[in-house]
C-alpha cells in the first residue's frame, strides 16, 4: 500500500462502485464520501455537506475519485482544480444519456447537464466504461481527456445443467428504468413466443403488475436476489436476452456469458462490445425477429467461447490492473 490518500465520492454503493472501492483500498488510503441523492432534499443536504468537506479537506488528498458525472461530481472536480489535485471521474452511462420522452439521463436537465459536462471537461481523466460511452463523452465535452476502462466481472463457481430457458436480468424500480431496460419488450417477446420459457430477475413486482397487467404464463418473474442465487440462474439458462433501449456496458450480460449463456441482445450502446462476435444482435423492438434468434440460440451445441470472451477481457483483475496503471501514470489537468 502506498501512502497516497484517495477521496472516493459516490451516491450509491452499487456492486460496481464497491468493486472500485475494494480495488483502491488495496493500494491507497481511501476515504469514502456518500453524496446521497435518493430525494431532492437529501441531495441538497448531501451537496452542502460535500462542499464544506471539500473546503476543509481537499488539501489532504492526492487523488479524488468520483463515480458518475452529475451534481455530485461538480464540486470535487472544481476543488481538485483549485487545489491542483488529480481527479478521476468514472462515466457510467446515465451521465451521458438523454431520453427526453421519459426524462431520463443527466442531460435532460440543463443544470444537471452543465455540471456533468463541466466535470467531464475539467477532470484529470474521464474513465469510460465502454468505447460507446467514450465516443459520446468526446462528442459532448470537447475538452475532455478520456480512456476506456471496462467494467470488471466478479465470478462465481455455480455450475448446473443447462435448461432450454431464456433469462434476463433487469433491476428496475421506476417506470423510467422499466422502459430503458426494455422490460416491456421482453414481456411482449414472452407473449409472442408461448412455446419458450422465460425468466426475468430484478424488477419490482408491484410496478411490473401496474405496467403490464396479466403476466404471460411462460414468464417467471423474480425480485432482486443475492449474487450467489443469481449465478445459479445464469448457470442453468441456455440463453441470456437483453433488449435495453440504452445500455453503457451491461454487467449482467457479461456475468451470463461467463456462465456460457448464448447472448441475444439489442444492438444498443456498449452491449456488442461485451459480446464481440458471439451470439445474436437484434433490433429489440421486433418480437418475431428476437424469437427466431432465441430459437436458433437455444439449440446451439455447448461452447466455452462465451466464458472465454469474458475471462480474456472483462475480469475484475483486468480492471484493477488497468486502473492502477491509469492512476499512477496519468498526467493532465491536475
Amino acid at each position: 500500500m502506498t501512502g497516497k490518500r484517495v477521496l472516493f465520492v459516490y451516491t450509491r454503493l452499487s456492486t460496481f462502485v464497491k468493486g472500485d472501492m475494494d480495488i483502491l483500498e488495496k493500494a491507497y488510503r481511501v476515504t469514502p464520501f456518500c453524496a446521497e441523492n435518493t430525494t431532492k432534499s437529501r441531495q441538497l443536504l448531501g451537496l452542502i455537506r460535500l462542499f464544506f468537506y471539500l473546503l476543509a479537506n481537499t488539501y489532504k488528498f492526492d487523488i479524488i475519485y468520483v463515480w458518475f458525472a452529475d451534481y455530485h461530481s461538480f464540486l470535487p472536480v472544481l476543488f481538485a482544480r483549485i487545489f491542483r489535485k488529480k481527479c478521476f471521474v468514472v462515466i457510467g452511462g446515465y451521465d451521458v444519456c438523454r431520453i427526453r420522452s421519459i426524462k431520463y439521463g443527466s442531460f435532460v436537465n440543463p443544470v444537471r447537464g452543465f455540471m456533468a459536462k463541466y466535470s467531464m471537461n475539467n477532470a484529470t481523466l474521464c474513465l469510460c466504461v465502454s468505447k460507446h460511452v467514450e465516443r459520446i463523452v468526446r462528442h459532448i465535452a470537447l475538452k475532455s481527456l478520456c480512456v476506456v476502462l471496462h467494467n470488471g466481472v466478479i465470478f462465481s463457481s455455480a455450475s448446473l445443467p443447462k435448461e432450454k430457458r431464456v433469462l434476463s436480468v433487469a433491476l428496475s424500480s421506476t417506470k423510467q428504468s422499466f422502459y430503458v431496460k426494455g422490460i416491456d419488450r421482453y414481456i411482449e417477446l414472452a407473449r409472442f413466443a408461448p412455446d419458450l420459457q422465460f425468466t426475468i430477475i430484478g424488477p419490482d413486482k408491484i410496478l411490473l403488475a401496474e405496467m403490464i397487467g396479466e403476466v404471460p404464463s411462460n414468464l417467471e418473474i423474480i425480485s432482486r436476489i443475492p449474487q450467489n442465487e443469481l449465478s445459479k440462474y445464469y448457470s442453468r439458462s441456455a440463453v441470456y436476452c437483453q433488449l435495453s433501449r440504452s445500455e453503457s456496458f451491461a454487467v449482467a450480460l457479461a456475468e451470463a456469458m461467463f456462465h456460457n449463456c448464448v447472448p441475444v441482445i439489442a444492438n444498443t450502446g456498449g452491449m456488442a462490445e461485451v459480446t464481440g462476435n458471439n451470439g445474436f444482435l437484434v433490433r429489440g423492438d421486433d418480437p418475431e425477429e428476437t424469437a427466431a434468434a432465441i430459437r436458433e440460440a437455444i439449440n446451439l451445441p455447448p461452447s466455452e467461447k462465451y466464458r472465454e470472451r469474458i475471462i480474456e477481457n472483462f475480469t475484475i483483475e483486468i480492471r484493477a490492473k488497468r486502473l492502477s496503471a491509469i492512476l499512477e501514470g496519468s498526467s493532465g489537468k491536475s
